[in-house]
């Protein structure tokens, strides 16, 4: 019966032993959340859970971005607006262009006198024109005028006389004139005028291709009516020279390439050389054996001294300036028989 005894004391000690390790450790955790003057003790058998949870955990608050300036809308730009942007004058990088050379520059009012030529020369000085000669500003000139064909004998006369010396030269040549139309160019009023203003010796007439092509009352050149006509309007214009007691050379127009204008144009030669007849202090001028061979017809070139020279233009029309410089010889020595070349 002892040792049944025993073995009872010893199961009663480690119960005993079991049940306070157990208190120990249900303790614990609240020791660790309670303070050491109002903590107590959990009864043995109570059980720490969570608490529950009754609904959804709260959302996450969403980020509020600082507020961004607003863009204005694009405006769509119409191809009208486009246009006249692109056509705006942009304001220029310099402060001034430089005028092409072509264009003549106006003299700046802070130059010096001898770079402005309205500058009036100073006492005693000559002018350029002056030292060439007194005779081109203040001697009598002779005056060469008519149609594109003058053009082309006033600048070698212009050039030979300038050379010389002795006389004067007025080139008054206008393209597309005559003595029909005046729309364009009254050669009666700016003969007239010229007479009344300068001092010419003699003017020197090459007229009458544009007058070839140019019908009077219907009628073409050619014709006994035109040529009529125009004896009469070549008379008128002579006899404005004859009032001013002014000579006048007539010279006559050379063949032309073209068969049928050539025939006007000889039509043209025929009147003038009969209004000439007409009118004192006229004298007409043959020129057309300079361009035409042995046989009286057309050529564009001549043998000269040996040499080959082009005395036509390649429309037929007009010369070369070989061919004007020879029909200003010739000019100048008809004036020279004539007394018309004044000698100083």
């Amino acid at each position: 019966m002892y040792p049944y005894a025993r073995l009872a004391t010893l199961l009663l000690l480690l119960l005993l032993a079991l049940s306070g390790c157990a208190k120990q450790t249900a303790k614990a955790p609240d020791e660790a959340a309670a303070t050491p003057d109002n903590a107590s003790p959990l009864p043995p058998e109570a059980e720490v859970k969570p608490a529950p949870v009754s609904g959804l955990p709260a959302a996450v608050p969403p980020v509020v971005e600082a507020p961004q300036p607003a863009t204005p809308p694009a405006v769509p730009v119409v191809p009208e607006q486009a246009t006249k942007q692109a056509l705006d004058p942009k304001p220029a990088r310099t402060a001034a262009m430089v005028p092409p050379r072509s264009e003549p520059v106006e003299p700046s009012p802070d130059a010096p006198a001898k770079a402005r030529p309205d500058a009036a020369p100073a006492p005693g000085a000559q002018t350029p024109a002056a030292a060439k000669g007194k005779a081109k500003s203040d001697g009598p000139a002779v005056a060469v005028v008519g149609d594109s064909l003058a053009v082309g004998v006033g600048m070698t006369m212009e050039a030979r006389l300038n050379k010389a010396g002795n006389v004067g030269c007025r080139p008054m040549g206008k393209i597309s004139t005559g003595l029909i139309s005046k729309k364009k160019y009254d050669w009666d009023k700016e003969l007239a005028e010229l007479l009344a203003r300068e001092r010419i010796s003699t003017v020197v007439v090459v007229l009458g291709g544009n007058d070839a092509n140019n019908a009077i009352a219907g009628k073409a050149a050619g014709t006994p009516e035109w040529n009529t006509a125009y004896a009469d309007k070549a008379e008128r214009f002579l006899r404005i020279a004859a009032d001013a007691h002014v000579q006048v050379l007539w010279v006559g127009l050379p063949a032309m390439k073209e068969a049928a204008y050539s025939k006007r144009v000889a039509a043209v030669n025929a009147a003038a050389k009969t209004a000439c007849s007409k009118v004192t202090g006229c004298t007409y001028m043959e020129a057309s054996d300079i361009f035409t061979d042995e046989a009286g017809n057309y050529v564009q070139a001549k043998t000269i001294d040996g040499k080959t020279v082009s005395l036509r233009a390649g429309d037929g029309v007009h010369m070369t300036m070989t061919g004007y410089d020879l029909l200003c010889r010739r000019v100048l020595d008809k004036l020279d028989q004539t007394g018309g070349r004044p000698r100083q």
